[in-house]
């Protein structure tokens, strides 16, 4: 019925996702922002959509940014886009006070945009809601402001 072969190559490829999945007992407790929008964001959005292994899971991932600790927030406030083409065009990753002018939108609201440069984010089959995505923008609309609730909640909902 099944073969030695195929019985060998299940076990192995179980062992592998087994290893491939266990718990780094060595990794630090997460971090929480401050209480408001942009903690709402990192745990509801950067942390389910965003910071994972082989996105941006920790700074320097493919040359962008970390999303998925307690730099988060300094590394996206005003700071240059890695990518070449929207720092050109004058993007900053996150541009308080105006979202047609971040990187960070721009990517997230893909076809809303008058920018596509890249790939619409997040990738490999995850998506946000329309939203998550009006909510990112009226927090960056607001000033970006890592306390106090700006966006409104009722949209993560």
């Amino acid at each position: 019925m099944f073969s030695t072969k195929k019985i060998a190559v299940a076990v192995f490829a179980s062992l592998l996702f087994t290893i491939a999945c266990k718990k780094d007992e060595t990794a630090k407790p997460s971090y929480t922002p401050p209480e408001g929008s942009y903690n709402l964001i990192y745990e509801k959005i950067f942390k389910t959509s965003c910071a994972l292994s082989g996105c941006h899971a920790k700074e320097g991932d493919f040359g962008h940014h970390g999303l998925g600790d307690e730099k988060t927030y300094q590394r996206l406030l005003n700071q240059d886009s890695h990518n070449p083409q929207a720092r050109a065009a004058g993007l900053k990753s996150v541009k308080p006070g105006d979202p047609a002018k971040s990187f960070l939108y721009a990517k997230i609201s893909w076809e809303g945009s008058a920018y596509q440069f890249g790939q619409k984010m997040p990738t490999g089959g995850l998506k946000l809601t329309a939203n998550q995505i009006e909510f990112v923008r009226q927090w960056i609309a607001a000033g970006a402001p890592e306390s106090g609730h700006v966006a409104d909640q009722a949209l993560l909902k």
